[in-house]
């Protein structure tokens, strides 16, 4: 008799989140801006660190975007989301970094469904 062999996938991949880059950026805009100010100052620390892990600096995106190279305490929530969509349009590699981020903020666990996937 065969046995059956499952192969890992995603789990549930149809139900995968596909959120285009406008609605990525509202869904980190509206995240931050439902956070503290100390919350918000440390996702954005918590995403420069992803990205640093994958090789990325998120100071070099910021300056193509007209968004000067500041301290995280002075990003604002749009400022953050503008970024998001950039590098979702540009630097696909990047989404994982940004996935690992938001995965640790309960905020941003309401959108969508939990664990799933931002579509690069």
């Amino acid at each position: 008799m065969a046995k059956k062999i499952q192969t890992k996938t995603p789990a549930n991949k149809a139900n995968q989140i596909q959120l285009d880059p406008n609605e990525l950026k509202g869904v980190i805009r509206d995240g931050l801006a439902n956070m503290t100010m100390s919350d918000r100052e440390e996702f954005i620390r918590t995403l420069e660190a992803e990205m640093r892990r994958i090789s990325l600096n998120v100071r070099a995106y910021l300056i193509p975007l007209g968004i000067p190279g500041r301290t995280p305490e002075d990003l604002t929530p749009s400022e953050v989301g503008h970024l998001v969509r950039y590098l979702k349009l540009t630097v696909p590699q990047a989404m994982p970094a940004v996935e690992r981020a938001m995965a640790r903020y309960s905020v941003f666990s309401g959108k969508g469904e939990p664990g799933a996937r931002l579509a690069a």
